[in-house]
């Protein structure tokens, strides 16, 4: 049985604004794409719990940043 270490260790205590701020402190200043690399680190969990929040909590951030007419 593989031994899956967490992206961020404690993911699932943190408020969202947490988790983002605990993303950008492992991968750097960018909100959107260090969640998305949390999110790409956990991919071998597809489907998992972890993997669901980050990829979630990257949704939700893209969808929040778009500006523009499409």
């Amino acid at each position: 049985m593989t031994d899956i270490t967490p992206v961020i260790v404690g993911w699932e205590l943190l408020t969202e604004d947490e988790a983002v701020d605990a993303a950008i402190d492992e991968f750097g200043k960018d909100s959107t794409t260090s969640v998305a690399y949390c999110a790409l680190t956990s991919y071998g969990q597809l489907g998992g719990a972890e993997y669901r929040f980050w990829f979630d909590l990257f949704l939700k951030l893209k969808k929040s940043s778009h500006v523009g007419w499409a």
